[in-house]
């Protein structure tokens, strides 16, 4: 975590010198567009270090200037940096005179000559100003630089430790700084500035480091070079190389604009490097483009990975029309052809073609198809395009407009002013953006709109569905439906293995069969889902043995989900690739989790629900079926009890139809801590039992989360009993929570007969109620609960029941009574939990004296050893 607070800060730091350097430019030569007509041009160029002056203007040459000519002051200030002369430049008009000291070299002797050459208009330059010279300023001034910027800095913010995306970074600002300046040398060193040289030799160091970013590119990604493993360090010759002349060039550079004398030795250390003409540089420069070329081509031809060789594959096409491009750049300037406007603008967007497929294989997860993506691209473009394209350009003038406000000296209120303008504009723009970009949505890709919508309904619905076979034909049909999977298969576990239950989209239903032993279900136990590359040699996919890949690869899946309930793995879903190629997303993963948990829940509640019908239809016709009813729900309370240091615990159910909506369980939550659950569904017989097993299943789906907030729980447990049972249906219902350890005892009661917990004192008996809590459960949506607690002592002994036992009634009609309980468990309470709870029985049966029962019996007896 700290690793990436450096890395942001380091992003951040850059981004703002970025945006700072461009947008000074940008103004600097929007600036001159507009007094075209006033400012004006330079007479020559100062050539590097001041060696000699190149590209003499014809006003000079009429005063006898020639190249090579060294200038030794202007206006009679001397050259010790070039701001002395574009310094001049930027604050002269069009007929003034300048005047300028000269020495032909290379003779120290010969004579100085004193000339003054009248300025000429900005303007009067091909291309400087008029319509063609605006739309040069907003293409490559403006749109260039800000594309390179806001997608070198996102790729680099969403990626922050990938290596790949900061070379990308590095190449879009090289791209800008070689293509996008506008300013010239005038912006460069015309401004005497304390940050000038830093500007300045920052875009020179900018210029010069794409080549060596491309291959360091080409060799590391997507994966290293085998070459590179071997040896390392081959690389930084030509890489050291190319990185040590832009550093000492941006030194250069900066020193240029007030400190000639300091630049003459970096220069010369520069042309050592790189030959006097720049040729060997050049030639470095071709080396390592070549190896870039030359690594990704190789790992195009040699990857094993599919979806390697499809970014790889992506990178070789951007690729073309970028290198395409920059031929025809390189080969106009070497003839001295002047393109026409309208195609260099062709050319300028042909050579983003390569960063932005860079950009593409660095960020997504999953390169898709060139032919999906260029079919996607162009719906993307012409529907969302336009959105950003306004966003940007509402952002960019809005920064170009402070820029203006804020040059000259402005006061602390301007300031304020401007930046709470600036603030405005964008949060408004953002607004709009946001409200268009979703009316785009629904209009243009209403079926991606509606996606998390329809699982998100489908998650719910599901847990509503009990039986087996609709469930699985409704989520598959659903999930193939929103996110357009053509083949969805959903293995289910029997006697031991997973095999397919049913299948969607195969011409052949698969034939696989996955063991529990096996790695896919190990890693589908630990984790919420499962990406499969089974063409990737780093995959976990590479840890199954020859059956089980066999298996996955008749299934061809691409993303596995497991459908749990309570850690029992009860089924796998497989989800081959979508149809566009696309990976899925994370809002895609996150609600399929969804979807599966409540696929896992809705087994289970199938699962108990068919085998009370498979049960009770089999034995319909020897009119059984109270009895086999009675039998399965037995078979749903504790069958053995697990021992928990410290506690003597036992429960017991007697229904008065055979089957009946009491409820009562013991979960095992660690070796010292206990759950506890009793309840008392409404109604009787077959729908309160079919209740009380949703109820049972509902808990332990609960209780799998283990949460220490028991308020949570019981208000999940009251919104699931609402929403999966009719208005007429409820339960009281008191889980608690023992520890061992502690000998706390933390619970809720929702509406039910407060247990008791009888406590031997000095004073005699005294007896606490549990009755903190709430409502009963799923009579209404949404209910608060409150948490209790007691301190447990040994030799206490907790008691809870169900009303059937206290309002257990004679032929009288008198109840029994909680009070004639206490005293039957005050004569008993030295009695071990199985023999009290024989005790209680027995004494609420005498008072009856064998009066009929009209309501299910339930009892729990804990005590503290």
């Amino acid at each position: 975590m700290r690793t990436h607070a450096v890395a942001y800060i380091c992003l951040a730091a850059l981004f703002l010198l970025s945006v700072t350097h461009f947008a000074r430019d940008a103004f600097d030569r929007l600036d001159a567009v507009r007094h075209a007509s006033e400012y004006v041009r330079g007479p020559f160029y100062l050539g590097d270090a001041n060696w000699g002056v190149e590209y003499v203007q014809p006003e000079a040459e009429a005063e006898g200037m020639k190249a090579g000519d060294a200038v030794l002051a202007v206006n009679g200030r001397p050259i010790d940096g070039f701001f002395v002369y574009y310094g001049a430049l930027r604050n002269a008009r069009v007929g003034d005179r300048l005047r300028v000291r000269i020495q032909t070299p290379p003779a120290a002797d010969n004579p100085v000559r004193d000339l003054s050459i009248e300025l000429r208009a900005y303007g009067s330059d091909p291309g400087a100003a008029g319509r063609a010279a605006y739309i040069d300023f907003a293409l490559r001034v403006v749109a260039l630089p800000v594309v390179c910027i806001v997608l070198g800095f996102w790729v680099a913010a969403v990626r922050i430790t990938d290596r790949s995306a900061w070379l990308l970074l590095v190449l879009l600002l090289s791209l800008a700084a070689y293509i996008g300046g506008g300013s010239g040398a005038r912006g460069l060193f015309g401004r005497e500035s304390v940050l000038q040289p830093v500007f300045a030799g920052f875009h020179a160091s900018l210029a010069l480091v794409a080549a060596p970013t491309l291959m360091l590119f080409g060799i590391a990604f997507p994966e290293r070079l085998p070459l590179d493993r071997r040896f390392p360090w081959l690389k930084w010759i030509v890489v050291g190389q190319l990185l040590l002349v832009a550093l000492l060039e941006g030194i250069n550079v900066g020193l240029w604009v007030h400190h000639l004398g300091w630049a003459r030795p970096v220069q010369r250390a520069v042309e050592l490097l790189t030959g006097r003409e720049g040729d060997f540089g050049a030639a470095v420069s071709l080396v390592a483009l070549l190896v870039c070329v030359a690594s990704l081509g190789w790992k195009t031809a040699t990857s094993p990975s599919r979806d390697a060789r499809r970014r790889l594959l992506f990178l070789d096409v951007g690729a073309v029309p970028s290198v395409a491009a920059l031929l025809t750049f390189l080969i106009a300037s070497r003839i001295g052809l002047r393109l026409p406007l309208w195609s260099s603008f062709l050319l300028l967007a042909m050579v983003l073609a390569f960063p932005l497929t860079m950009a593409y294989v660095v960020v997504v997860h999953r390169a898709m198809d060139v032919r999906v993506v260029i079919r996607q691209g162009v719906q993307y473009v012409l529907a969302r395009g336009g959105i950003r394209a306004i966003q940007i350009a509402l952002v960019v003038a809005a920064s170009i407009a402070a820029t203006s406000l804020l040059s000259g000296d402005p006061g602390m209120l301007r300031v304020s002013v401007v930046i709470a303008g600036t603030a405005a504009i964008v949060a408004m723009g953002g607004r709009f953006a946001d409200r268009l970009r979703g009316w785009v949505d629904r209009r243009f890709f209403r079926e991606a709109y509606e996606a998390d919508a329809i699982l998100s309904d489908l998650a719910i619905k599901v847990r509503t569905i009990v039986e087996t076979k609709p469930l699985l034909e409704t989520v598959a049909g659903r999930i193939a439906e929103s996110l357009h999977v053509p083949r969805i298969t959903i293995l289910l576990n029997e006697g031991g293995a997973f095999t397919p239950a049913y299948a969607f989209g195969y011409r052949v239903p698969p034939d696989a069969t996955i063991l529990e032993q096996s790695s896919t279900v190990t890693r589908l136990r630990k984790q919420q889902h499962a990406l499969v590359e089974l063409d990737n040699p780093d995959s976990w996919v590479q840890l199954a043995d020859d059956d089980e890949r066999a298996s996955l690869e008749r299934l061809q899946p691409e993303l596995l989900l497991p459908l749990s309930f309570n850690e029992k793995l009860l089924g796998i879903m497989s989800l081959g690739p979508k149809l566009s190629e696309e990976p899925f997303s994370r809002t895609d993963i996150r609600l399929l989790d969804s979807v599966a948990a409540q696929t896992g829940l809705a087994l289970e509640n199938g699962r108990l629900t068919e085998a009370i019908k498979a049960e009770v239809a089999a034995r319909e016709k020897q009119k059984r079926e109270l009895e086999i009813a009675h039998e399965v729900q037995e078979r749903l309370f504790p069958q053995e009890y697990p021992p928990v240091a410290g506690l003597d615990y036992a429960g017991a159910c007697r229904p008065a139809l055979g089957v009946g909506g009491d409820y009562y369980d013991f979960i095992l939550l660690s070796k010292t801590e206990l759950g506890i659950a009793i309840g008392d569904v409404s109604g009787k017989g077959i729908p309160a039992a079919l209740l009380m097993a949703t109820l049972r299943a509902y808990v332990r789906g609960q209780i799998i989360h283990h949460q220490t907030d028991l308020t949570t729980v019981m208000g999940n447990l009251n919104k699931l009993v609402y929403e999966s049972s009719a208005a007429n249906r409820y339960a009281t219902f008191f889980y608690a929570e023992f520890d061992a350890g502690s000998r706390v005892l933390n619970y809720v009661n929702a509406g039910h007969n407060p247990p008791m917990v009888f406590r031997q004192t000095s004073g005699g008996r005294e007896v606490l109620r549990l009755d903190r809590g709430g409502p009963v459960i799923g009579l209404m949506e949404d209910c608060c609960y409150r948490q209790g607690c007691a301190a447990l002592e040994a030799g206490d002994v907790l008691v809870a029941y169900t009303d059937g036992v206290s309002e257990a009634m004679n032929a009288r009609d008198e109840e029994w009574g909680e009070e004639r309980l206490m005293n039957a468990v005050a004569a008993h309470r030295m009695a071990p939990a199985r023999a009290l709870i024989d005790c209680l029985m027995t004494s609420a049966d005498a008072f009856a004296a064998g009066a009929p029962q009209h309501d299910d019996m339930t009892l729990i007896v804990v005590r503290m050893i």
